[in-house]
């Protein structure tokens, strides 16, 4: 008789859960969200680079195969930028000259680059200075704690100049 009391129990407990959690997902209604419609901007945009210090490979860096030897990696809005044959040397100005895929409205650049080992007790920056149209709208410096990489975001917003339509 318990045993029979045991799977009654069972089925109740066990069965109520299964129709709880079954009429819980048939309620979820399957909705597709949709892309926000991004408008890229008609400007020209360009990065201008300038650390104090000179770069090298992450020696702590997961990827140990001999491709990863990027010392500098940017990316704007989470897409990566191609920054090849770019060596970031101390106090030397290095400039990005074509920015592609800046749109209208809030954009981020995401900058990270690994200082000298051998530097570990000092504190290093590197400036950020962003031009629309040779004119520069952004400058920021991103700074890192002894021995850590450099890394950040600086986030720029771009906006179409909307007209008044007030008169005066």
């Amino acid at each position: 008789m318990r045993i029979v009391l045991v799977v009654v129990i069972w089925i109740v407990i066990v069965g109520g859960l299964w129709a709880y959690v079954w009429q819980r997902d048939a309620a979820v209604v399957n909705t597709i969200a949709e892309k926000p419609i991004v408008e890229l901007a008609e400007q020209s945009y360009s990065l201008e680079i300038t650390p104090t210090f000179s770069t090298e490979v992450d020696p702590f860096a997961l990827d140990t195969s001999d491709a990863n030897t990027e010392t500098l990696e940017v990316r704007l809005n989470g897409n990566q930028i191609p920054v090849t044959g770019i060596q970031l040397e101390r106090g030397l100005t290095r400039t990005i000259p074509t920015l592609d895929g800046v749109v209208k409205g809030h954009n981020e650049i995401y900058l990270k680059a690994s200082p000298p080992v051998s530097q570990h007790s000092l504190n290093h920056g590197i400036r950020i200075r962003l031009f629309e149209n040779d004119s520069p709208i952004a400058d920021h410096t991103l700074w890192n704690s002894r021995g850590s990489l450099v890394s950040g975001t600086v986030s720029f917003e771009i906006g179409s100049v909307q007209e008044d339509d007030h008169d005066h």
